[in-house]
C-alpha cells in the first residue's frame, strides 16, 4: 500500500525520470510540503528526501515503516540509498502517528549518531523533520542539528 504512494507521489512532483521543472528543497518548510502526505499514516514512517549539490530534490524514499510508535532506522541502510542516488545532502523526515511531532530522545540520538555517520562520507544532514497532524517540527531550526 505505502510502496504504491510512493511512486504516485513521486510522478506528481516530477522526480521520477527527468522532469525539466525541478523542485527545490531548501528548507524545513520545503521538507514538509513534499512529505505532508505522510503525516496521515497509522504507523510511523521513516523518508529520505535527498538531494543535490544544489538542493534540488534526487528523490524521496521510504526507509522504513514501523508500528504506531517507533520504526526501526538503520545508518547503514541510510547511507547506502544515499550513496547510491549520488545524493549531496540529505533531509530524514518522519511522521508521529499521535499528531504530536515533538521529538523522543530516541529521535534526538538516532539524529546525532546519522549526522556523525554522515560526516564521515561526505554527505550533510540538513534536517531532521517530524510530521504532526497539520505542523513539523525542524531539529535544524531548533538548533540540534550539528
Amino acid at each position: 500500500m505505502y510502496e504504491n504512494l510512493d511512486a504516485t507521489f513521486k510522478l506528481r512532483i516530477g522526480v521520477a525520470g527527468h522532469s525539466e521543472k525541478r523542485l527545490a528543497v531548501t528548507s524545513a518548510q520545503a521538507a514538509f510540503e513534499v512529505t505532508k502526505e505522510y503525516a496521515k499514516a497509522d504507523r510511523e514512517m521513516m523518508l529520505l528526501v535527498m538531494v543535490d549539490s544544489k538542493n534540488y530534490l534526487l528523490s524521496i524514499e521510504t526507509h522504513s515503516i514501523g508500528t504506531v510508535d517507533s520504526s526501526a532506522v538503520y545508518p547503514r541502510e541510510i547511507f547506502r540509498s544515499l550513496l547510491l542516488k549520488n545524493a549531496s545532502s540529505f533531509i530524514m523526515v518522519h511522521n508521529h502517528p499521535s499528531g504530536d511531532p515533538t521529538p523522543s530522545l530516541m529521535d534526538k540520538e538516532l539524529t546525532r549518531d546519522v549526522a556523525a555517520g554522515a560526516r564521515l562520507i561526505g554527505i550533510k544532514l540538513l534536517d531532521h523533520v517530524i510530521l504532526g497532524d497539520g505542523k513539523f517540527y525542524s531539529m535544524a531550526d531548533h538548533g540540534e542539528i550539528i
